[in-house]
């Protein structure tokens, strides 16, 4: 039985805390400062983003999740991913509740629903590493190294899961709040996230913005942007052999639902699963771990900090404006109060009852999963769907500003763990 928390213990879990949350801002600061100084074009934000969502993220997938993703741990860890998706979708009830009552845009939807879950809170987990907080959440027996790895995991197998709700929700959601809604907007061609693309791409012949880069030479010479008016050219219609043709539409319709962190996902959780391929790359005695394994582990490393980078590149070059007093404040009473409220209180009821692991760790990210600012995947949503960015932004910037409130949900989380293990 572990003691209860005292004043002085939560005080300094506080102050650790808030040192990891700061850490995580001044690393977005960083990004955001080499914008202003032009020291990076949109264009080249647009590409590191890609580059650690296509590359590095599911790198980092293969790696982190792949130990986990064994029988005896997914019996053990079931809990994160489904309190993940079931968070998730009582955020987006809440804000469709507040959207519909106060009459608000659209987009508060997904911004109360989708908390960033990947940059943000792996980051924030890792600065816990030197602040001491890791050390109170450790199990009997695991160094600190240990507890993070296996943190990093879980956050990672949830984010997989709120990453898929989002990408298929988003886009008709924030698409509500077009204001050109068309005839001929029958003529736009919508397509599903593949392998390279994470998000839905619209293509409209009335809006170009999509199509030719305004960073690109075209923008120097407008008669090439004739060229993306031209018709596009069907593609060859190829079908499978008939042997096979019964396979076609249902291959090509789980195929079109792919995205390389998706794909990260499938790949570790094969490692995971199949023994050869556990033992041959994540052993760390395995023939493949100190070559092929250690390389991924190399590329994996680069996503958290560079992607925290990325978001606060992107807020500084995305056009912001003004998102109104009225949605700005219910979408952060949403994110940095009524969700964490209802995180705490799902700990408070459910953990070391029995009903789920009992592991400190385990119970800490129940209470992270569903608080902090919302995902900066509304900008690229936004973006791709063509709708107006700048309120969008305006808010992300002043919820990014205010992730230092992250430490009174940090420390009071804590305060809920120590007093869930008295239970055990």
């Amino acid at each position: 039985m572990a003691p209860a928390s005292s004043p002085s213990t939560v005080f300094d879990t506080f102050l650790g805390a808030l040192q990891g949350t700061i850490s995580v801002l001044l690393t977005c600061f960083a990004g955001y400062t080499a914008s202003r100084h032009r020291l990076l074009t949109r264009q080249t934000v647009k590409h590191i983003s890609t580059l650690c969502t296509t590359l590095f993220l599911p790198a980092l997938l293969i790696v982190q999740m792949g130990p986990e993703l064994t029988p005896p741990s997914l019996s053990r860890y079931w809990i994160i991913p489904a309190w993940g998706l079931a968070s998730t979708i009582v955020g987006h009830l809440v804000g469709w509740a507040g959207q519909r009552v106060l009459g608000l845009k659209h987009w508060t939807i997904i911004a109360c629903g989708r908390p960033n879950s990947n940059a943000l809170p792996l980051l924030l987990l890792q600065s816990f590493e030197s602040t001491g907080v890791l050390e109170l959440l450790a199990r009997d027996g695991d160094t600190v190294k240990q507890t993070l790895h296996r943190g990093r995991s879980l956050l990672l197998l949830n984010a997989i899961v709120q990453q898929v709700f989002t990408l298929q929700l988003a886009p008709s959601v924030l698409a509500r709040d077009d204001g050109h809604h068309k005839a001929d907007r029958q003529r736009s061609n919508i397509l599903r996230p593949g392998p390279g693309r994470l998000l839905p791409i619209v293509q409209d012949e009335e809006r170009v913005g999509l199509l030719d880069d305004p960073d690109t030479e075209a923008e120097q010479r407008p008669e090439v942007l004739g060229d993306a008016l031209d018709p596009i050219v069907d593609a060859p219609d190829v079908h499978w052999p008939q042997s096979i043709a019964a396979f076609e539409k249902p291959v090509k319709k789980v195929w079109s639902y792919m995205s390389p962190p998706l794909i990260g996902a499938i790949i570790a959780f094969a490692f995971g699963m199949i023994g050869p391929l556990h033992r041959w790359f994540l052993d760390e005695d395995g023939v493949l771990y100190a070559s092929v394994t250690q390389s991924v582990k190399n590329l994996g490393d680069i996503f958290v900090v560079l992607q925290t980078f990325s978001v606060g590149a992107e807020l500084a070059l995305v056009p912001s404006s003004h998102p109104g007093y009225l949605p700005t404040v219910w979408v952060l009473v949403v994110r940095f109060a009524l969700m964490p409220a209802l995180s705490l209180l799902f700990v408070w009821l459910t953990a070391g009852r029995g009903w789920y692991v009992s592991d400190p760790l385990v119970w800490f990210l129940l209470v992270l999963l569903p608080a902090g600012p919302s995902a900066m995947l509304l900008v690229n949503v936004a973006e791709l769907v063509d709708i107006d960015q700048g309120p969008i932004a305006g808010y992300l910037t002043i919820a990014y500003f205010l992730s230092p409130l992250m430490a009174v949900v940090c420390s009071l989380g804590l305060a809920v763990v120590q007093r869930a293990q008295e239970r055990v």
